[in-house]
């Protein structure tokens, strides 16, 4: 063996269980079918698109104190966004022209940070450790409807009073008038579609400062943080969609020599 040389021993290099080349299936197309003519579809429709402005200011501490950040990846998640589709501006004719919408959230921070474990004169070694965070949020804003949400407003109930010749009583026929043991009521229920939301996308702009500094008992100008104070700027845009009726209209498609 020659000098120098490293060798490694290995107890367990791992194994192939199984493997196995598949041959291709044989298969049939199949061609889609559907009705002629006019159609009713019952699809999503956009009611509005909006690009939301957030401002967010947090301070949080890592696990342990830090020398400095290396590396931050960030992730929105939305755990709320609701509709209230007639909370807006009304036009003289009823129609809906706009409606608030509420959204709240996360971002979810994955912050790398380099540790000062080992401090010398002229020598500063350490970790890459991680810390992760969900930094919340919360807004409300108004969305301008390029389609009107369809709204169904539950109508008042309705009550009809049934004659009783016999009262809930004896049926001796003295008293005419109103049951006062049985009552008739119409109550007329329309259910609206939910609107519901998608998350198009994201952009975040951020400044993170260092703070709550302390410095080392080794080497007075190592300095390391306890706390990070951040300053977000996020963009959300969003899609707010109901399942609406649409008219789908049949499209007649001629020559130039077809009759008009």
């Amino acid at each position: 063996m020659e000098k120098n040389q490293i060798v490694h021993s290995c107890d367990n290099c791992g194994k192939i269980i199984s493997s196995q080349t598949l041959p291709l299936s044989s298969g049939t197309t199949i061609i889609s079918a559907g009705i002629n003519g006019p159609k009713v579809a019952k699809i999503p429709v956009v009611l509005g698109e909006r690009e939301i402005q957030i401002d967010v200011e947090a301070v949080f501490k890592l696990n342990e104190p830090f020398f400095e950040i290396k590396r931050i990846k960030k992730n929105v998640y939305l755990t709320q966004c609701k509709l209230l589709p007639r909370s807006g501006v009304i036009a003289a004719d009823g129609t809906l022209i706009s409606g608030k919408l509420f959204i709240s959230g996360f971002v979810r921070k994955n912050i790398e940070y380099a540790t000062a474990d080992c401090v010398e004169k002229e020598v500063v070694s350490g970790r890459i450790a991680h810390t992760t965070i969900d930094v919340p949020f919360t807004a409300v804003t108004e969305v301008v409807y390029a389609v009107p949400p369809v709204v169904n407003v539950r109508g008042a109930q309705t009550e009809i009073d049934l004659l009783n010749s016999c009262g809930c009583q004896d049926c001796t026929g003295t008293i005419i008038g109103k049951s006062g043991c049985e009552q008739y009521l119409e109550d007329n229920i329309t259910f609206t579609e939910s609107p519901y939301c998608e998350l198009e996308g994201v952009r975040i702009f951020e400044d993170d400062i260092s703070s709550d500094p302390l410095y080392h008992k080794t080497n007075s100008n190592v300095q390391l943080y306890n706390k990070v104070t951040e300053k977000m700027v996020i963009y959300i845009r969003l899609k707010v969609l109901q399942l609406q009726q649409v008219n789908i209209p049949y499209i007649r498609y001629c020559d130039s020599d077809c009759d008009e």
